[in-house]
């Protein structure tokens, strides 16, 4: 099959993972009447899609270098599909939080399984690798939209659990298509589950790459969350109106600066440029938004944040192929950049909700904006490493 197939595909599965994180906010009416759920169990319900991710992706990472990669995403796509069962079929709040687990875990394989095998499949400077693995950066804000909207028309006509059965029908299509794919190129890894986790440990370049993007996740995290709220109150605005325009602006934002990231990332602009460019823009624009009362400059700056945030992805996703070696398997860089990014997701927002209550949307403002300049300082002292060439 030609490369551009087994991108079509594995970037599908990464959508599909994603649409799992969006379809809880439109079921978010039904499940807490049908099971009683207070907002901090719902949050509970939402946030648990994350779990494995925070505490074992590192592990998985090392598990998938040593199992393959397609045997991690088979088994990823399955315990997907029977984590959204569970979730669909539940009668307890119990059941909704083990679907939700299950499904985490899924969720994990596949964030770590896709884009190690996109990353085999030429060499780590060609554009090509370099352009897939920066849209693979997108998989999370044009996934969790695509989960948002579906799950908002399906609950509309159905129900909230045809409404997760929906979000999850294309896996189950793109599995035997995984099935169709030539075997990637892989690096045998032999090392230990502990000498695997200390390898990327001890590497300075992915520690780098790792600690930018999880101040980048956390804060991303954090702003979409409070966004729409922040619009509603600062513009005056419906809440739906707010949330359409964040959508598609994240969609058409997020494609741009990846493919923009992935374009010049292919024609040998170091990384670290990238970044010093992107996460500065993305403290600008955020500090903007979350100040701004007038609705052409809000959708300005939201433009340039999103466009941002995909050069920011791209480019730390198209880095990892790079750093890659005998020691440092893909799968298991992965895994490291998912544990540290789920670590801060779980922390930022919280403290960004602190913050709000203590000192409004201005508080906010410069918090967010504090964690972009961190992003920023970090990835200043990272530096190009050696490339292993395919074969």
């Amino acid at each position: 099959m030609p490369p551009i197939f087994a991108i079509c595909v594995l970037y599908g599965l990464g959508l599909t993972a994603s649409m799992q994180v969006g379809l809880v906010g439109p079921i978010a009416p039904d499940l807490r009447a049908g099971f009683d759920l207070s907002q901090a169990q719902f949050g509970l319900v939402a946030s648990l899609i994350t779990a494995a991710g925070a505490l074992f992706a590192i592990p998985a990472g090392v598990w998938a270098a040593q199992a393959g990669l397609r045997r991690s995403l088979v088994l990823g796509g399955l315990m997907m599909i029977i984590g959204a069962a569970l979730f669909a079929t539940a009668s307890s709040s119990g059941m909704l939080y083990v679907g939700r687990l299950v499904t985490s875990v899924g969720y994990l394989l596949i964030v770590v399984g896709a884009p190690s095998w996109m990353a085999n499949l030429g060499n780590a400077r060609t554009v090509a690798v370099a352009m897939a693995m920066s849209i693979w950066g997108t998989f999370i804000p044009v996934g969790i939209a695509m989960g948002n909207w579906t799950s908002a028309a399906i609950v509309a006509w159905l129900d909230w659990r045809m409404a997760v059965i929906a979000c999850t029908i294309p896996v189950a299509v793109l599995l035997p298509a995984l099935m169709l794919l030539t075997k990637p190129r892989e690096q045998s890894f032999n090392r230990s589950l502990t000498s695997g986790i200390s390898g990327v440990l001890k590497s300075r370049p992915a520690m780098q790459i790792a600690l930018t993007f999880a101040a980048f996740a956390g804060a991303t995290s954090a702003s979409l969350a409070f966004m729409p709220a922040m619009m509603a109150d600062n513009l005056a605005i419906s809440i739906p109106l707010a949330a359409a325009i964040i959508g598609i602006t994240a969609i058409a934002g997020n494609i741009i600066g990846s493919v923009g990231a992935g374009m010049a990332l292919g024609r040998e602009i170091p990384g670290r440029i990238m970044l010093a460019i992107g996460l500065p823009v993305m403290a600008a624009a955020i500090f903007i938004l979350f100040v701004s009362q007038i609705i052409t400059i809000s959708v300005l700056t939201l433009i340039l944040f999103n466009i941002g945030q995909g050069v920011v992805a791209g480019t730390c996703f198209a880095l990892l192929p790079r750093i890659a070696d005998r020691n440092l398997s893909m799968p298991a860089l992965q895994g490291m950049l998912a544990q540290f990014a789920e670590i801060f997701v779980v922390i930022v927002p919280p403290v960004a909700g602190a913050m709000i209550d203590w000192a409004n949307w201005k508080g906010a403002a410069f918090l967010l904006a504090g964690f972009y300049l961190a992003g920023f300082v970090i990835s200043l002292r990272y530096r190009q490493v050696r490339v292993v060439t395919a074969g």
